[in-house]
């Protein structure tokens, strides 16, 4: 017997439907999947920086990503800042405010910043409103995030002596967790093509290699530099060090770059995780500019709260 085309299209179409029904669950790429109890099996970190609207006219950037990580992305627990929260010191409170009555709109529990340089203007209204320090250390389980603010009021990104032995300990004290790095420039030396600008550096990057070529961290969270996925160079893992460098510029539009950000997604139990580039304005991820990785351990997590465990230098 021979079937009309019409027909065995519907056939096919209801095969599919029976398959992914007797699936233990249909996860789609940026994680949805839940466990025989109900519980998320996934970790959504929102990555992003550079928000520093520079007039008033200009917050509807940061708006309009607020507005489609609300109404079209899955449960985000934590948001990732790399810096540069407001642009310049005049009317910083203000600027700050609008920004902390956001955060509370959304919904996601818990929010990460670090101080870029244009946070150096102000950089009391800063502390005031993050209400975080410079520099400090979460875990989420046994992942270990580190954020280091940048200290000058300078292009580069300025970290203290101090401040990089505090992140040296830790590093090299923490090996059997997971390890996260988030500062607002790029190491040089990183791959990340922002480096060929020496504006967009952190200063005295040595000093961070030579520890990561033998205790290299899973991932590097960084800013400052205002350029485009679509570009090449945005992420990068150079041989020898053994960490993802990620570039999670920019969320502020300019002429070069539309509204973006990186949903970074984990799984527990699972040592693979994924990025996920998006775009904003259209309210999608950009796959081809998306990638997957490989944890140096599986992520391991019962879903309780994140917790400072440490902090260093100054405020």
């Amino acid at each position: 017997m021979i079937l009309h085309p019409s027909i065995l299209k519907r056939l096919l179409t209801a095969a599919c439907l029976i398959l992914c029904m007797l699936c233990v669950r249909c996860v789609s790429s940026d994680g949805t999947g839940r466990d025989k109890a109900g519980r998320d099996e996934y970790l959504r970190i929102w990555a992003h920086s550079d928000i520093q609207p520079k007039t008033p006219l200009e917050k509807v950037h940061y708006e309009t990503a607020m507005a489609d990580i609300m109404h079209n992305v899955p449960t985000i627990y934590a948001a990732i800042v790399a810096g540069d929260l407001v642009h310049r010191k005049d009317d910083a409170r203000s600027y700050h405010e609008w920004l902390a009555g956001l955060r509370h709109a959304t919904g996601i529990p818990w929010w990460f910043e670090i101080a870029g340089n244009h946070d150096q203007n102000d950089i009391a209204m800063y502390l005031k409103y993050t209400g975080k320090p410079l520099h400090y250390a979460v875990t989420i389980g046994n992942m270990l995030i580190i954020l280091m603010s940048d200290e000058i009021r300078s292009a580069v990104t300025d970290i203290s002596d101090e401040t990089f032995d505090w992140w040296s300990g830790l590093v090299r004290t923490h090996r059997h967790m997971i390890i996260v790095t988030v500062t607002h420039a790029a190491l040089h030396g990183s791959g990340l093509l922002s480096t060929v600008n020496p504006t967009m550096r952190i200063g005295h990057s040595e000093r961070f290699l030579e520890v990561l070529k033998k205790h290299p961290v899973d991932l590097w969270l960084s800013g400052h530099s205002h350029l485009p996925s679509v570009l090449s160079g945005k992420y990068s893992q150079p041989p020898g060090l053994g960490t993802l460098f990620l570039d999670i510029s920019s969320i502020h539009k300019s002429r070069f770059s539309p509204i973006e950000s990186y949903i970074i997604v984990f799984r527990k139990s699972s040592d693979r995780f994924t990025i996920l580039a998006r775009d904003h304005e259209k309210q999608r991820y950009r796959r081809s500019r998306s990638l997957k990785s490989t944890l140096r351990m599986p992520f391991i997590w019962d879903g309780g709260e994140p917790r400072i465990i440490s902090r260093c230098c100054g405020p």
